[in-house]
């Protein structure tokens, strides 16, 4: 299943990249929360067994959950991908091998995003609660260690949001709550974590995809978005999983937003000054609730922008 939003080239790449697939897969639902791209999709109904589905509101986790209640008990393993993802040509069969050579009990299979380089693990960033020596590691400050560009299979604490294989039974147990928002970083973390801590997860190194990731959010002072939205996130998730630190997490915070201002003011960068403004309005905002004993969630939703496109037939 495919969430898509005003990015025609992207899943015309993904589906073609998928034509190439050595195996192919049962379905291919799209469902699409912006202007129409019926056309692309359904110009491969002669290559793909694809299904073309519109949802408006948009939202990333609104139109996975609209994939989920689509499936029936023909398809045990379901694909959620993102639309800016291109596969490796058997990509797709080292998927499947490795799912029947994994144990019985594994929830989720991530593939191996080749050209994304992980930051090297530093005593510094270290320090920060920003990075530890071990891929796939979730950190008392609630930052997660990369599971990207992986030499060999990972056994991992969370998953890619947008370009994993889980069993249709973890996806029907643990529900992926809707929340509306233009950038919903580290939903991804959120919605595995929990699942990692019961069930194995890993990363197939053989199942190879690319990650042509475009920021295309037309937001004013975007980068204090950025940094508001992330902080936000992040700070949910650690208050959600007791086992983290509020206050390693907040450390981490303070020790960013410093070395942002350092950084924009020593290199005239006005963009580390505005994420690292975002992070301070995240931080205040988050420590404001928890004071008043209000939940997070609360906060991670954005005002809702209802398309005027008139309904399709196959809408949600």
């Amino acid at each position: 299943m495919v969430p898509t939003k005003d990015r025609p080239e992207k899943i015309f790449n993904l589906l073609d990249s998928i034509t190439k697939q050595t195996i192919l897969c049962g379905r291919i639902i799209i469902v699409d929360g912006g202007s129409s791209v019926e056309k692309i999709v359904m110009d491969f109904s002669d290559r793909l067994p694809v299904e073309y589905y519109t949802c408006s509101p948009p939202g990333q986790i609104r139109q996975r959950n609209i994939g989920i209640s689509l499936l029936d008990g023909s398809t045990p393993l379901v694909g959620s991908i993102d639309d800016d993802i291109v596969m490796e040509q058997h990509a797709l069969e080292a998927m499947i091998d490795f799912w029947n050579r994994c144990e019985s009990e594994t929830a989720g299979v991530s593939f191996n995003i080749i050209n994304l380089i992980p930051m090297r693990y530093t005593w510094l960033n270290g320090v920060m609660g920003l990075g530890g020596p071990v891929q796939g590691q979730v950190l008392r400050s609630g930052c997660n260690t990369p599971i990207f560009s992986v030499a060999n299979d990972l056994r991992t604490q969370w998953l890619c949001g947008g370009a994993t294989v889980w069993k249709q039974e973890i996806l029907k147990k643990f529900i992926n709550v809707e929340r509306y928002a233009h950038w919903a970083i580290a939903e991804d973390l959120i919605f595995s974590y929990p699942i990692g801590k019961h069930y194995p997860l890993y990363v197939c190194a053989a199942a190879k995809v690319r990650h042509e990731h475009v920021f295309d959010h037309n937001i004013k002072m975007k980068y204090k978005y950025y940094g508001r939205t992330e902080t936000l996130w992040r700070f949910y998730f650690v208050e959600s999983n007791k086992e983290l630190s509020r206050t390693v997490y907040l450390w981490s915070q303070f020790t960013t937003i410093i070395a942002r201002l350092i950084m924009g003011i020593s290199l005239f960068q006005i963009r580390h000054i505005q994420f690292a403004i975002g992070q301070i309005e995240g931080v205040i905002l988050g420590v404001t609730a928890l004071f008043r004993r209000r939940s997070l969630s609360s906060l991670l939703n954005e005002p809702v922008q209802i398309s005027e496109k008139p309904a399709k037939d196959k809408a949600c």
